[in-house]
């Protein structure tokens, strides 16, 4: 109840904060309705905008951006302005102030961006030659000196980036680069697409808020993490002047404020909303509404250390319990599809085809025949099953920004408790410290599995032994030596072969469980020009990126309870 009515307070602020943007905002149709009603509005939007100008938690110091942009956390939040901390650096290429050597396009296909070109004399070396005139945003030349210096630090800071990509040696000349590796490796160009090897100036301390000098079209000019961040043109982009001077990123994580902010002109789009915010803004007139088929997945982490889940059967009764027709039906309302093996049938190693699948269906009557037969009972009449002393009682972790995984909490617990599992639920904004430290027994995640094109990208982060996101402990020695083999294999119907041994193996394992492929939807004012949606989520803020001066109009608050 407490949720409910902080979730109105928000959206009774928002709604009585008409941004301006490039003009004014038109009078509301508020006075069209009886007296009552609007007191009751006008009442609920005073108080709770005076509890948030206290806090200061959604009010935007000075004039209003060009073009204000709004997500939850999962998208937009960061929690410092350096590419080498953590997976800030994929939020810093969202935000426009990070770039690659190289980028990806529409098809994930790596393009040529800070470097302009490459040669590999031999199928270890590769000599990048660094593209002339660009800068980093404090106005000192990119080289290969610089590019060199930035990935030292990078490695030195964060331990994911050597199964990003294995360097052996690395030299710079000039504008030459060269990347030295200890095996071949074909997908090179793609790996350098990590936003964690995103280029920035590493001869300079971080500023403490503001980060590192970066080459993008934005530069930061004030953040709070997990907050806010607001952003200038960059008078030294080497790609063009942008279009917008001035951008915002605002984190909205209850959704219903998030949409309320859009429909009144708060914010001027919306990254990655939901199918249910989505079905809020179908006035073509007003709204544009894009989606793209991308790699994220929703799945289920099992910790395998859990007394209980170390038991294949009681893994495999849990899969039979998640019923991913209905989730990505009802929750997902078509924007997403079903998913049996690993990986979205979008890629050429995706899909079920030629896998063979234990589960493959909901079976709610499967799963207590597993059980059983494993020897789980009630032993005690407390409507949990138990075996040799322990219940089966596990504990599930999940984002609490994120509504469609907190919904796949919610249905995954009615489910279980059907048939003797007894799951909590706990929600984090941030998940990696109780992860880390194997705080969960099981974990409803929501990846991007395949952002740079390449099965090894989530083959080196889940599935080999001691992988960084492997928080479950997993390990197989096949699955090992075949996530090598891949990662040296140029041939491209060779990869995909051993991609699916690999996967047939994992799944037999079940140390995961795959629920649904998601799309990327973005909602935004008919104003907003020249966006980009990349399947890779990789980019948002670009400099094509524009915004016409056009008047808001706020709708009504009998509208906004209606669109509820």
């Amino acid at each position: 109840m407490k949720k409910e009515i902080v979730s109105v307070m928000m959206a009774a602020c928002l709604f009585a904060s008409l941004a301006t943007g490039c003009g004014t905002a038109n009078e509301s149709e508020t006075s069209s309705k009886s007296g009552s009603e609007a007191a009751s509005v006008t009442s609920a939007s005073e108080e709770a905008a005076g509890a948030v100008s206290k806090s200061g938690e959604t009010t935007t110091d000075g004039e209003r951006a060009d073009l204000v942009l709004g997500a939850t956390t999962g998208f937009f939040g960061a929690e410092s302005l350096d590419v080498a901390y953590n997976w800030d650096g994929w939020i810093m290429s969202i935000y426009g102030i990070s770039e690659n050597l190289y980028r990806l396009d529409e098809n994930i296909e790596p393009q040529p961006w800070i470097a302009e070109s490459v040669e590999t004399p031999d199928e270890n070396t590769w000599v990048f030659t660094i593209r002339d005139g660009v800068t980093f945003s404090n106005g000192k030349t990119v080289d290969a000196k610089a590019v060199k210096a930035c990935f030292e630090r990078t490695y030195e800071k964060n331990e994911r980036a050597d199964s990003t990509l294995k360097i052996k040696s690395m030299e710079a000349d000039g504008m030459k680069f060269t990347i030295v590796t200890p095996e071949p490796n074909p997908t090179l160009l793609n790996d350098l697409c990590d936003p964690l090897l995103g280029i920035y100036d590493a001869t300079e301390e971080p500023d403490e808020e503001l980060g590192v000098s970066c080459t993008g079209p934005y530069v930061a000019t004030s953040f709070t993490a997990m907050t806010d961040v607001k952003m200038r043109a960059n008078e030294n982009y080497w790609g063009g002047a942008p279009k917008a001077d001035t951008v915002e990123l605002k984190i909205i994580d209850d959704q219903d404020a998030l949409d309320m902010a859009l429909a009144n002109g708060e914010i001027d789009l919306i990254a990655q909303e939901t199918a249910n915010g989505a079905s809020k803004f179908t006035d073509t007139s007003k709204y544009t509404t894009d989606t793209v088929t991308t790699t994220r997945a929703n799945f289920l982490s099992f910790n395998l250390k859990t007394e209980g889940l170390d038991d294949l059967a009681v893994r495999q009764a849990i899969n039979y319990c998640i019923d991913r027709e209905g989730y990505a039906d009802v929750v997902y309302q078509g924007f997403a599809t079903p998913c049996y093996g690993i990986y979205p049938d979008n890629l050429a190693f995706g899909g079920t085809d030629g896998l063979n699948l234990t589960v493959d269906s909901y079976d709610a009557d499967k799963a207590k025949e597993i059980l059983a037969d494993a020897g789980y009972q009630d032993t005690d009449g407390d409507g949990i099953l138990d075996k040799d002393g322990v219940n089966l009682s596990f504990k599930v972790l999940t984002y609490s920004y994120n509504d469609n995984c907190i919904q796949l909490a919610d249905m995954l617990q009615a489910e279980l408790s059907q048939i003797g599992i007894e799951l909590s639920i706990e929600t984090q904004d941030v998940l990696d410290d109780p992860l880390a430290s194997g705080d969960f027994d099981l974990a409803i995640l929501n990846y991007a599995m395949a952002p740079i094109g390449t099965p090894s990208y989530f083959i080196n982060m889940l599935f080999t032994t001691g992988a960084s996101n492997n928080y479950g402990g997993y390990s197989n020695e096949k699955v090992d030596a075949l996530a090598a083999e891949i990662g040296t294999t140029s041939d491209n119907d060779k990869v995909v072969s051993l991609t699916r041994e690999l996967e047939q193996q994992v799944l037999d394992d079940m140390p995961f469980a795959f629920v649904a492929d998601q799309q990327l939807i973005f909602v935004y004012s008919n104003k907003v020009k020249g966006v980009q949606i990349n399947p890779t989520e990789y980019y948002l803020v670009t400099n094509t990126l524009s915004v016409d001066c056009l008047l808001y109009t706020s709708p009504s608050p009998r509208d906004m309870r209606r669109s509820r």
